[in-house]
Order: C-alpha cells, then sequence, then structure tokens
C-alpha cells in the first residue's frame, strides 16, 4: 500500500475514535456521550421482562406549560446534582403501597434463565440469588428526573447505556439509596457513567425537564435500615424499612428540618435513619457504574422536583 494512503487511513481511524461510533443497539460510545431520555410510562428499548410496576405511571416532573428548544434539549449535562440516595423526601410512596411487584419480577427472570443470568451478571450475584437480593430491595418512585446507567435485554446479554429517568418513575432502591432496578421493563440500574465533556440527551422530553435539573443519585455512606418517603399529594411522611415489604411502613412526623409551607428551605438536608447514621458528603455528579454494590407546584418555572417542605428540594405536585 503506498505510503499517502497508510497516512490517510490511520488519519480516518483516529478521527472515527475521537468523534465516537454508535455501538450495537442503544449502547453508545462517545459522540459527546449521549443519555436517553425515558419517560415515567415507557419501558424504552430491550426490556428485561414484562413490567412488575403497578398502578399507573406517575410523572413527578413539574406541570409547565413552556415547550422545550432543541438548544436546551441538546444542553451538556455536565452539571448535574448529586442527592445522597438517604435524603428525607427524595423518593415518593403511600404508605403500605408497593410501585413495585418484587415477586411477579422473580417471576419473570425464573422463567427464562438466560435473562436471568444476563441481569445476575450485572448486580453482581449469582442466578439462585437474585429472589434474596430482589426481595432485599425497597419499591419507592423517584422525586426528581435521575440520571442513570440502564441496561437493555439483547442478544442474550446486558448493554449498558446511559439513561435520564423522569421523575415518578417505580424503581427499587438498595440499602444505600441507589436505584437498582426499573419497575416498568425489568432492567437492572446502575449508576451513571462519566462523561466526556458533558452529555447529549436523545429522545422525547416530558414537560419540565431541564438538563441542569437532572440529579444523580449518591450512595449513602453507609447501609440504612429505612428510608424517609414522602406523599407529596397527601402531604404525609412515611418511614418504610428497607426491603420489599411495605406492609412494616409508618407515617411519621415530616423531618425537623422540613418546613411546612411550600417554600424550601436552604438547610443541608437531614439524612435518613440508619445503623449508625448516614451523613450525605458532596460527592462527584459522574460517579462510575457499580457492578456489585456498587422532578404539585414548584418554585420557579423549573425547579428540581421534590416534596413539600422536603429539605434543600422544593415542592411537588402529588405523590
Amino acid at each position: 500500500m503506498p505510503t499517502r494512503t497508510m497516512v490517510t487511513a490511520c488519519v480516518l481511524s483516529v478521527a472515527l475514535l475521537v468523534a465516537g461510533c454508535a455501538g450495537a443497539g442503544v449502547k453508545q460510545t462517545r459522540v459527546g456521550d449521549l443519555v436517553f431520555l425515558q419517560g415515567a410510562g415507557e419501558r424504552g428499548p430491550g426490556p428485561f421482562t414484562d413490567s412488575a410496576a403497578t398502578g399507573p405511571a406517575a410523572s413527578e416532573s413539574p406541570r409547565i406549560a413552556a415547550t422545550i428548544s432543541a438548544g436546551e434539549l441538546a444542553a451538556p449535562l455536565r452539571a448535574a446534582r448529586t442527592v445522597s440516595g438517604a435524603t428525607p423526601g427524595l423518593y415518593r410512596g403511600t404508605p403500605r403501597v408497593a410501585r413495585c411487584d418484587v415477586e411477579r419480577h422473580i417471576r419473570y427472570l425464573a422463567a427464562e434463565p438466560a435473562r436471568a443470568d444476563a441481569f445476575a451478571g450485572v448486580v453482581g450475584v449469582r442466578r439462585a440469588e437474585l429472589p434474596a437480593y430482589l426481595r432485599g430491595l425497597t419499591p419507592v418512585v423517584l422525586g426528581a428526573d435521575t440520571r442513570v446507567t440502564n441496561h437493555a435485554y439483547q442478544g442474550r446479554r446486558a448493554d449498558d447505556y446511559q439513561a435520564v429517568l423522569q421523575a415518578g418513575t417505580a424503581v427499587l432502591v438498595d440499602d444505600r439509596g441507589l436505584p437498582r432496578v426499573r419497575c416498568a421493563c425489568g432492567n437492572p440500574l446502575a449508576p451513571p457513567a462519566p462523561t466526556r465533556g458533558g452529555a447529549s440527551a436523545r429522545g422525547t422530553p416530558w414537560p419540565g425537564y431541564r438538563p441542569n435539573k437532572v440529579i444523580v443519585v449518591s450512595p449513602a455512606p453507609r447501609a440504612v435500615t429505612s428510608l424517609t418517603l414522602v406523599d407529596a399529594g397527601h402531604r404525609t411522611w412515611t418511614e418504610r424499612r428497607v426491603g420489599h415489604d411495605v406492609r412494616r411502613d409508618r407515617v411519621v412526623p415530616p423531618p425537623a428540618q422540613a418546613t411546612t409551607g411550600p417554600s424550601p428551605t436552604t438547610s443541608p438536608p437531614r439524612t435518613a435513619r440508619a445503623n449508625p447514621t448516614p451523613t450525605a458528603p458532596a460527592s462527584p455528579a459522574d460517579t462510575a457504574p457499580s457492578r456489585t454494590a456498587p422532578s404539585s407546584r414548584v418554585p420557579g418555572a423549573h425547579g428540581v422536583p421534590g416534596a413539600p417542605g422536603t429539605p434543600g428540594l422544593p415542592a411537588a405536585d402529588g405523590a
């Protein structure tokens, strides 16, 4: 091959690597790091199982009439706010009502060993340990648009991709408060992967979606024994013990630092009860995925969705 041709080929190869080439299916590499928007009720590509979500999908995103411009949709998600998974009111929940049927999800996976093996590989357990693992997770509803690493089931394997899940999405979280399963599709979840120079969104945005209002959940420093949820529609706070059994839910007073009015406080959030009690340190917005443990009205048109009186989170419309 002539020398000039070889040089040209090398330059083209390097350019392709820098620009980024989309992999098979929904997995993306580089290209400004694409993040897929997934509404609360949509199953998305390559669902692992049929839906295990119970009840209608409920959007928690701010209900505003403003439209989203192409420029806003393409705005990079480089400055996502990080919130500890133990923060009271981060997640929604109605006392003794589970929005995800864990036993149904277990049956779906048991019926298809290949899917179960792929799922187990993502969460870092053996297939035989999946029932215990899933029963140890807690059903909650996202209170804010949240970045995660999602996984599609394709070609008998789990294919990871970056996603923003709409507030109102039913998920299962672990004892550090991290989302681990998306109930509408049965997909395993992990913390979001680092992005290069910010990430651009792809998909159909929902009313109230704003790139700079998306959050990232960081793990509580230590395992918690319960999570403090809020039913914003009834202004009820619930202590939900970790695990799938919501019959042990207990209605509790608002957290000490919560306000009773619609305006949020600026005080740092108090964390949920833990053993020992965790604190919520600041951590980077972009965290690497872990395989083993690894957005009601709001003040301002585009505030981060949250619970009425939730410390550090604006008020929201319903649970």
